[in-house]
């Protein structure tokens, strides 16, 4: 400040920060710069997802930009939150799109015995070359209140359709014997050491539960020649 402007500060360069309106007028610039940016998202997303995020059919790709009345009702609804929540589910269905699924075929089939139903799901299936040590794990479930004890498994020799054969001896449970405690799940070992006479081929044979002859899972080793 100087006489000249008898102490008024609209004279300094910098005097506008201490103006109201200016300031709300700023605001509001920015406000709906950012509205814009985040209209132009929407759009580039709605024409890559191939659903709605209601789980209805997209409309077909459009060449023209969406009315703001397309943006707001994308998930039925109105006005700036609805908006905002359609970005984000888009967004999610775009990057999840992408992921790996395991399907519930898939996961029923992986080798598992189930004392609650006496059930068994999918094979034990696993390899290893000539000379080396082949491993694989079975899971047991026991959903009950009830502790079973102690479980014991078996495993069969294992036989190719040549009539060649992998005894049982080399075959090892770990642990061979098993406590089934109530509401628990554990998973068992199974190795199988493949000597340097074993011929390659496909090996098949089975696991059982002593005492339980409905519980049962197929086992097939693929045994691999050597590598050089």
């Amino acid at each position: 400040m100087d006489g000249a402007s008898n102490g008024e500060i609209h004279d300094v360069p910098w005097a506008s920060i201490f103006d109201p309106a200016a300031n709300v007028r700023a605001l509001t610039a920015v406000q709906a710069e950012g509205f814009r940016a985040a209209s132009e998202l929407v759009d580039r997303f709605v024409r890559m997802v191939a659903t709605r995020p209601d789980g209805g059919s997209a409309a077909a790709r459009q060449s023209t930009p969406l009315t703001n009345e397309q943006r707001a009702d994308l998930l039925g609804a109105t006005d700036v939150e609805p908006l905002i929540r359609s970005w984000w589910a888009m967004a999610g269905q775009f990057l999840m799109g992408g992921a790996p699924q395991t399907s519930p075929q898939a996961a029923a089939a992986s080798p598992a015995l189930d004392f609650t139903g006496s059930a068994s799901a999918g094979r034990l299936e696993f390899e290893a070359e000539v000379g080396q040590t082949a491993t694989t794990e079975v899971w047991l479930h026991n959903a009950a209140m009830q502790d079973l004890g102690r479980i014991r498994l078996r495993c069969s020799d294992l036989m190719a359709d040549d009539g060649s054969v992998i005894g049982s001896a080399v075959i090892r449970l770990e642990p061979k014997t098993v406590p089934v405690p109530a509401r628990s799940s554990r998973g068992v070992g199974l190795t199988v050491k493949v000597a340097n006479k074993i011929k390659p081929g496909l090996y098949r044979g089975t696991m059982l539960v002593e005492g339980r002859p409905e519980l049962w899972l197929p086992v097939a080793l693929t045994v691999r020649p050597a590598s050089a």
